[in-house]
């Protein structure tokens, strides 16, 4: 029963992994190549906005900050264009990495933004990251796998869109070539890129379970402030890569998984009390049940829902095993 996560032990707040350091050489070089040293665009604000949105909805904690999020988003869509967005505001340049992260973002959030901004990044049956790019860039590829899944019956770019994605991604991954040129980074390797990328991948946004996901980008975090953006020069976003988002998550997660803990516990007493073993019905299912509530509606205000799920989960499995018995009679 060890792959049941509410079942597993707390997770530790602080890794004991050193803090990682970027060589004298590497700004030496940057210095030489690239002086002066001045940010390749400025401000990053739309990139900014979104990263972080995106980031705590992956930690499970964007609902302590619903109103934050929410001006975020309502920020980035003013500045919305029929043709996308860049990183800065105002800005001529579209790329198709923020693109679709905003895109996904806002329509989830229910902005009413058209699918047909992804035409222009279309090229035959191959969509490209921006003009002139000669290469395809994982990550923003990987945004637009994600974008494509968020589709509405009849968006044929969409569709177009998550055929060429799917195939490039698993063709990288197969390869060992997943890895974001933009950053340089300690916790989130390229074996660990894959993985986030492979669970996308094999687990569809339609069939993902919050808290597994949730679970999932605990463990491949990659938001370490000591992470450092390439960009013309060596840069720290401190809104993007924030340690305190990974400590706020661990900390909502073990105090909802101890919460879970409980109810399973008190759950396994009343299947006990009431004696539904008699009926055909193992322990097994029990867990199973809880498991599929808990993974859902794990939010600790909504326990009565949750309780309610499980065992009215558990009663018609009790129903069904006890009238399926053979040696019943109709009577």
């Amino acid at each position: 029963m060890a792959h049941f996560f509410f079942l597993q032990p707390p997770l530790p707040l602080r890794s004991n992994r050193p803090k990682m350091k970027i060589s004298p050489i590497i700004f030496w070089f940057y210095s030489f190549v690239f002086y002066p040293l001045v940010p390749n665009v400025y401000p990053v604000n739309l990139f900014e906005k979104l990263r972080a949105t995106d980031r705590l909805q992956q930690l499970g904690v964007s609902r302590y900050l619903e109103s934050e999020i929410e001006d975020c988003l309502h920020y980035v869509s003013r500045y919305w264009t029929n043709k996308g967005i860049f990183c800065a505001r105002n800005s001529k340049f579209q790329e198709i990495d923020d693109t679709a992260r905003g895109f996904r973002l806002l329509r989830l959030r229910g902005y009413d933004v058209s699918a047909d901004i992804f035409q222009q990044f279309k090229n035959g049956e191959e969509f490209f990251c921006c003009g002139g790019q000669s290469n395809h860039a994982v990550t923003g590829i990987y945004n637009l796998y994600r974008a494509s899944e968020v589709m509405f019956p009849g968006e044929n770019v969409l569709t177009e869109a998550n055929k060429f994605v799917s195939k490039f991604l698993r063709e990288k991954r197969a390869n060992n070539k997943l890895l974001d040129k933009w950053i340089i980074t300690r916790d989130l390797p390229e074996s660990d890129y894959k993985l986030q990328v492979g669970y996308a991948l094999d687990v569809p946004w339609y069939a993902s379970q919050p808290r597994l996901g949730t679970r999932f980008h605990l463990g491949q975090y990659g938001g370490s402030e000591d992470d450092v953006w390439i960009g013309k020069t060596l840069y720290r976003m401190r809104y993007v890569n924030n340690n305190a988002y990974l400590e706020l998550a661990k900390l909502d997660y073990n105090n909802c998984q101890a919460l879970h803990q409980l109810e399973w516990k008190n759950i396994h007493k009343w299947f006990k009390k009431c004696n539904l073993g008699e009926f055909r019905v193992n322990e097994k299912s029990v867990l199973l049940a809880y498991y599929l509530a808990v993974a859902t509606v794990f939010k600790p205000e909504k326990s009565k829902q949750r309780l309610a799920w499980a065992k009215t989960t558990i009663l018609v499995d009790t129903i069904t095993s006890h009238f399926g018995r053979k040696q019943i009679s109709r009577e």
